[in-house]
C-alpha cells in the first residue's frame, strides 16, 4: 500500500504494520490509522504518520531512553479498549515537541501513546500522574514550561 507524507513524500507500507487508534488523538477526529516509520536506523525517533492524512504526522521517541524512571498504570478501561492481556506486547512512545536548538525539544509524557503490539490497537492516554507535558528531551536541564 502507498501513502503520501509531507516528510518522507510517497511511500510504501506495509498494512499489517498499521496501527488502529481506539479513540482520536486529542485535536485530530479524521485520523484514526497510522504506521511509525524511522527516521533513521540510528536515530531513536520515530514519525507516526496517519494513513488517512498526509499532513497528520508526530514525531515519537520511546520514553523510557529519555527518562529511566517513567512509569505509569493504565486504567482497567484503557487495557480493556485496546484489549492488553499481557505487558509484553505493550509498546509506548511519547510525542516529540520539536524546538530550535534541538537541545530545547521536549517529550510530552503527560499523555503517552500506548499500542498494543498483537492487534495493533493505539490510544493516546491522558495521566493523572505528575508527569510534564514539556519534559526536556535530554532530561537533565530544567523543566521547561
Amino acid at each position: 500500500m502507498f501513502i503520501e507524507t509531507d516528510y518522507f513524500g510517497k511511500i510504501e507500507i506495509n498494512e499489517a504494520e498499521t496501527i488502529t487508534f481506539v479513540s482520536e488523538i486529542p485535536g485530530f477526529p479524521d485520523s484514526k490509522t497510522f504506521v511509525l516509520i524511522p527516521y533513521g536506523e540510528d536515530l531513536p525517533f520515530w514519525s507516526l504518520q496517519s494513513i488517512e492524512e498526509q499532513a497528520c504526522a508526530f514525531v515519537v521517541t520511546n520514553p523510557f531512553w529519555h527518562k529511566s524512571d517513567y512509569a505509569f498504570e493504565l486504567s482497567d478501561g484503557a487495557k480493556d479498549q485496546l484489549g492488553i492481556e499481557e505487558a509484553e506486547h505493550v509498546s509506548v512512545y511519547s510525542i516529540v515537541t520539536l524546538r530550535e536548538p534541538f537541545e530545547s525539544s521536549t517529550l510530552n509524557l503527560k499523555a503517552p501513546i500506548v499500542i498494543e503490539t498483537k492487534e495493533r490497537r493505539g490510544k493516546q492516554v491522558i495521566l493523572d500522574d505528575a508527569y510534564p507535558a514539556r519534559y526536556p528531551l535530554g532530561g537533565t536541564k530544567a523543566e521547561v514550561r
